[in-house]
């Protein structure tokens, strides 16, 4: 069984939304701890088997917001553990591995086509189109240099990526927003747990 860090990056009055994606991995089985993003240490990222990190209603292309999750930022550099950057959570391991964040062309919300551009576990057992939901205003500006194009949308040409030599993961849209109609974002979430428990 395997044992999660979910790092919160929501203030108080959204907590929620983190909640609603702490739900969607436990039901994969194992256990999830939620920590708020201002907590955050590497000693503590070393006492779990994987890191998930939390979208958030922030902007990361301003220098305030940078500054606030600088802690953040720093301990995901210094992690080599497997984590998946959701949304938000994508933009800030974009910037703490070297590259900006700046605002999208035109924002997005709700669901959208993904097209999958190169075999990887994290979709496994899915078409190379995708359906995913998106929620952001901001996107990552270009691929890292350490990192790997793994997917492009309509709205975000950095959809998801991946790190070429540790198992970090970075995905624009929301994997725990899913339904039977759109249940693409359930696999992933469950190919990155499987991903864990085959480390």
């Amino acid at each position: 069984m395997f044992e999660l860090l979910l790092v919160n990056n929501y203030d108080a009055s959204h907590r929620e939304r983190a909640l609603t994606l702490k739900a969607s991995l436990a039901r994969l089985g194992g256990g999830v701890e939620v920590t708020d993003w201002n907590l955050l240490t590497t000693a503590k990222l070393g006492e779990y088997d994987g890191v998930v990190l939390s979208g958030s209603y922030d902007m990361l292309s301003r220098e305030r917001i940078q500054a606030k999750f600088a802690k953040e930022i720093d301990a995901m550099k210094d992690y080599g553990g497997p984590a998946l950057g959701v949304c938000f959570g994508h933009q800030l391991l974009g910037h703490a591995f070297g590259s900006r964040v700046v605002r999208a062309a035109a924002s997005a919300k709700g669901y959208r086509d993904a097209e999958v551009l190169r075999h990887d576990p994290l979709f496994r057992g899915l078409p190379s189109s995708i359906g995913v939901y998106e929620s952001h205003y901001e996107e990552v500006e270009s691929l890292p240099a350490s990192f790997a194009h793994l997917a492009r949308s309509s709205t975000a040409e950095i959809c998801a990526m991946k790190h070429c030599r540790l198992p970090i993961y970075g995905v624009q849209f929301h994997p725990e927003r899913y339904s039977l109609e759109k249940p693409d974002g359930e696999v992933i979430l469950a190919n990155f747990v499987e991903h864990l428990t085959e480390e």
